[in-house]
């Protein structure tokens, strides 16, 4: 369901590419194998296409630093999506987040696959993209 409301929101069918999963956590038919934060990410995105990312919320540091060093060389109206705990008085948050993603602060608590509880945590959307400018929204995404 909000897969469904994140596509609906960036105007687009599918994600070209899950850059944080596996063969059974991926999201779309194309996944990065291996470490994708040892590649490069934007030769995978063509211009309106987007980019899914989930990353280990054990470790989030170098996924929203890697998004933002990427978000510059993206084409034209593409981008990166992230899920993420919205963190707002982590380091990273500060360094990496704030001036360099779109965030959508999400209304509604998400259930991940495989659990039957919400997670615990407020979570944000952060998209980076040349046509989505650095900046803060509460979105109710089940509307």
């Amino acid at each position: 369901e909000f897969l469904s409301a994140v596509r609906h929101y960036l105007h687009i069918t599918t994600f070209v590419i899950d850059l944080a999963a596996d063969g059974q956590t991926r999201i779309c038919e194309n996944y990065v194998v291996g470490n994708s934060l040892i590649k490069p990410w934007h030769p995978h995105i063509g211009s309106n296409e987007w980019a899914w990312l989930n990353p280990p919320y054990a470790h989030i540091e170098p996924w929203v630093k890697k998004a933002a060093e990427e978000r510059v060389h993206l084409p034209n109206y593409a981008g990166i999506a992230m899920l993420v705990p919205a963190s707002t008085g982590a380091n990273w948050w500060r360094d990496w987040v704030d001036g360099h993603a779109n965030v959508l602060l999400l209304n509604g608590r998400l259930t991940f696959v495989g659990h039957t509880a919400p997670y615990p945590k407020d979570c944000a959307l952060l998209l980076y993209s040349l046509q989505h400018q650095p900046g803060y929204e509460v979105w109710n995404w089940r509307r």
